[in-house]
């Protein structure tokens, strides 16, 4: 008897631990490679992460802003929809789902395969690691979990997002202490100009800005926020500022440790950090990595199922997946759908 609708259960704590979780993924743990590649010094390569952070936070304070005025769930889509019409937010939905989606999913479960294929020395096989990344990346899993309730997986995110923090603190926490003892030598001649290639400079945005990618996650679920004129910015105040501190330390800690070449020469970069600053803890860098995508993986189907619910509420999509179950309110048909 009572209405049918998506409830407001994604709290303040539980949207910021949705933004963290999206954008502290496999990006920190491979990325800062890509980053000092293209970038060619260590000074450029914080310089370009900072910068990246900033960007990024320009692009989440901006969504913030839409996001209280533009009153629906569905991010990109509903902003293109509501600002530029039908047809170019039906191309970018079908875009979006067809191939930006699938790859990005691809993307992550590609570098989580390699971080396994680097570990091959403790109790956890790299045979071992494909079969648990089939079952961290399981359909039926991720399925079950947000089918059956909005709750639960905003808690399992939270408590996903504290790994991640726990998994970057690992890495920070060794390298500041070397770096208080001074051990500086790595960052000797920090800003080399030589190798500075200006025309490689977007690549090296490329890999910072895809580490940073998820600040817009609050924008597609706008509609189950609490309190989302208020929520809304200060989640993403607060998370990108946090994951832009732990990068900046992160990547120093990486540098503090290993030095550009090892970086460089590093097919996985957290694995090499753990190798040599203590092997005892090198089985469990693996399964942090894994969670860390998992996290990122169980909030992206989270948040995009929303944009199918959406378009489909709006026309653009087939009806059925503008449904939503009568007694667990989650909106079964476009999740099992992704």
């Amino acid at each position: 008897e009572e209405a049918i609708f998506l409830r407001k259960k994604i709290t303040l704590l539980r949207a910021f631990s949705l933004l963290i979780g999206s954008m502290v993924g496999s990006g920190i743990f491979i990325s800062p490679k890509g980053v000092l590649k293209n970038s060619g010094s260590v000074g450029f390569s914080l310089v370009i992460w900072f910068s990246c952070g900033l960007l990024s936070m320009f692009g989440a304070l901006c969504y913030a802003e839409l996001g209280t005025r533009i009153t629906k769930s569905g991010g990109h889509y509903i902003y293109i929809l509501e600002t530029l019409g039908p047809l170019p937010s039906f191309l970018f939905l079908w875009a979006e789902f067809f191939a930006i989606r699938s790859s990005v999913f691809s993307v992550k479960l590609f570098w989580f395969l390699q971080i396994w294929k680097v570990e091959t020395t403790s109790w956890l096989s790299p045979n071992t690691g494909y079969s648990c990344s089939s079952v961290l990346f399981s359909p039926d899993m991720v399925l079950t979990l947000n089918s059956w309730s909005v709750t639960w997986s905003a808690r399992l995110q939270t408590a996903l997002s504290v790994v991640k923090l726990l998994a970057l603190a690992l890495i920070i926490v060794p390298g500041m202490m070397l770096l208080a003892q001074g051990h500086t030598e790595n960052f000797q001649d920090a800003f080399d100009r030589q190798s500075l290639v200006l025309d490689k400079l977007p690549l090296a945005f490329y890999a910072g800005m895809f580490a940073y990618s998820g600040w817009f996650q609050t924008s597609f679920v706008r509609e189950e926020l609490v309190k989302p004129e208020r929520n809304i910015p200060l989640a993403v105040i607060v998370s990108v500022i946090t994951v832009i501190v732990g990068y900046m330390l992160t990547n120093i800690s990486y540098y503090t440790v290993l030095g550009t070449q090892d970086v460089l020469a590093s097919p996985a970069v957290a694995v090499s950090f753990v190798q040599r600053a203590f092997k005892s803890l090198i089985s469990v860098v693996p399964v942090l990595v894994g969670l860390s995508c998992f996290g990122t993986m169980n909030g992206g189907i989270f948040t995009f199922s929303r944009t199918l619910f959406v378009a489909s509420r709006e026309g653009q999509w087939p009806p059925l997946f503008s449904m939503i179950h009568i007694r667990r309110h989650t909106p079964l048909p476009a999740v099992m759908l992704m």
